[in-house]
């Protein structure tokens, strides 16, 4: 099984969901993959001889194991929370000579640092996309990212059907509340029957000590009507040229009846183009120059590629 770490390399630039709603629900008995996601929900948890910490109901976290050396890399904001009364803050710390990277998960921590994180939530759904709110204190070039995994249903979450990765710039800080969102990458059409969130303070299995994350309002994101559909054609193949476009883009697609949508990066769609099979020309001569992001969807409305653009005139 890859280990979950791997995701840190994956950089995906997000864009909000429209007309979308957010698979959670406001208690336990409705919990799906995102339990307690606006983290108002804690419990005192005994430490042995070091007294009690505070965990985050239906999450994992590092602090039975950093406990018992008097320290936690998650606790819980008392002060400032984004939404209600509480928020995660998540902290990176050096313990006893290793790095130790605060780490809320629904899955199982490993007891070494060799380990991966395992088990996870029971989930059947095809979402969009993850959403949440976060600030944070980097150091050096530290970054913080939220990912969500969801597999299939062979034994020790080998079949990974799709990934959802949000990273911040390494470095970055981010002062006052912030939302993100990342959308799902899709890498087959298995039916999904298990997830695992994973949010952590540090970009890297070492990471940065005193890099801070706080962290709220965590969610995955579902179309209203019938969730995200499956692509009819998973072979199909796209290509996008040039990139950085000044005047018009071309688009190659193998595929017939596909679309692309353009997205600007506060999540605004700015375009939408019907593509044939094979060569089709946009003119990009109207955009702004910057960053945007693109969506090819298939015929049933799936994502088959996402990507940046870059418009430089």
């Amino acid at each position: 099984m890859k280990k979950i770490f791997t995701l840190i390399s994956i950089f995906t630039l997000a864009f909000g969901s429209l007309w979308a709603q957010h698979d959670t629900a406001s208690g336990p008995a409705n919990w799906k993959a995102t339990p307690n996601p606006n983290l108002q929900d804690w419990a005192s948890v005994s430490c042995s001889f070091f007294g009690t910490y505070e965990e985050p109901d239906g999450w994992n976290t590092a602090n039975s194991q950093s406990c018992t050396i008097g320290s936690e890399c998650v606790t819980q904001m008392t002060s400032g929370a984004h939404n209600g009364t509480y928020a995660a803050i998540l902290t990176t710390l050096s313990l006893a000579g290793n790095m130790a990277p605060g780490i809320m998960t629904t899955g199982v921590i490993p007891t070494t640092t060799s380990g991966s994180i395992t088990g996870g939530i029971a989930y059947a759904e095809h979402p969009d996309s993850i959403v949440g709110w976060f600030k944070y204190t980097p150091q050096g070039s530290d970054n913080c990212f939220a990912t969500v995994d969801l597999f299939g249903s062979a034994a020790n979450n080998t079949d990974t059907v799709a990934v959802a990765s949000f990273n911040t710039a390494p470095g970055v800080s981010v002062s006052a509340w912030k939302r993100f969102s990342a959308p799902f990458k899709y890498r087959n059409s298995d039916p999904v029957a298990n997830s695992i969130w994973l949010v952590c303070s540090s970009g890297n299995s070492t990471g940065v000590a005193n890099s801070v994350m706080d962290v709220q309002d965590l969610a995955i994101v579902i179309n209203n009507w019938t969730g995200v559909n499956l692509q009819s054609n998973p072979d199909v193949s796209i290509s996008i040229s040039p990139n950085p476009a000044s005047g018009h883009i071309v688009v190659n697609t193998s595929g017939a009846n596909s679309i692309l949508s353009l997205y600007d990066i506060s999540g605004r769609k700015v375009s939408e183009q019907k593509l044939v099979k094979n060569n089709n020309i946009i003119d990009v001569t109207s955009f702004n120059d910057g960053l945007y992001i693109y969506l090819v969807t298939d015929e049933n409305g799936a994502s088959v590629k996402t990507g940046k653009l870059i418009i430089q005139k």
